[in-house]
């Protein structure tokens, strides 16, 4: 089990899960600390520290558990944990079948939702946990895709066409989107006519680098 200890939250515990490659930073890190090589292991101390020393594991805070502390035990799982990638699955389904049961749910008169969906596939991004779904009961809409948020309310992804800068339907976008705003809900908007690449870079942190 992990845990964030500062005050709600730093979003380490959200990077871990949506970064590739974070797991194994932090694994290659920790067999820096430990006196190995993060590449191949080996033991850089030079015989300086055996076991443990204050340097790697050993703190005046832990002092009671000194006599169980071994740096040599924990090489073999870094090494392998160093080399991992994470990927997030969704409802019990794979990946291929998370996109493809996403895109069953795409709006059949929207070639932008399916592009969409197609390039987040592709480029490895993290997928959404639902589409076509109303998130908050009293609120009239419907996000095209959703990502949910442990405990707090999601994020609203509403994939913009041309026809939402018309008239009342940008009048109403924008009186919904701020009601979803106001009840937590966190709303992006892609639009149709900027490139994807920079507006899911500027949302890393939903999509994963």
């Amino acid at each position: 089990m992990c845990w964030e200890a500062a005050e709600g939250g730093t979003g380490v515990s959200e990077r871990l899960i949506e970064e590739p490659d974070a797991i194994a930073r932090i694994a290659k890190e920790a067999l820096r600390v430990c006196h190995f090589n993060p590449d191949t292991g080996e033991d850089t101390t030079e015989h300086r520290c055996v076991v443990a020393c204050y340097e790697c594991l050993l703190s005046y805070s832990n002092q009671t558990q000194h006599r169980f502390l071994d740096r040599r035990v924990t090489r073999d799982f870094l090494l392998r944990l160093s080399s991992s990638t994470t990927a997030a699955v969704s409802g019990g389904r794979s990946r291929e079948e998370q996109y493809q049961w996403l895109l069953n749910l795409t709006d059949p008169r929207s070639e932008f939702e399916r592009r969409f969906l197609k390039y987040i596939y592709e480029k490895g991004c993290r997928l959404p946990d639902n589409a076509q779904n109303r998130p908050c009961s009293d609120i009239p809409t419907q996000p095209d895709f959703y990502y949910e948020r442990q405990g707090i309310p999601g994020i609203c992804i509403f994939i913009d066409g041309s026809a939402h800068d018309k008239g009342r339907r940008k009048e109403r976008d924008k009186e919904v989107r701020s009601a979803l705003e106001n009840r937590g809900y966190r709303v992006i908007a892609i639009r149709f006519d900027e490139p994807l690449d920079d507006q899911i870079s500027r949302n890393a942190d939903v999509f994963g680098s």
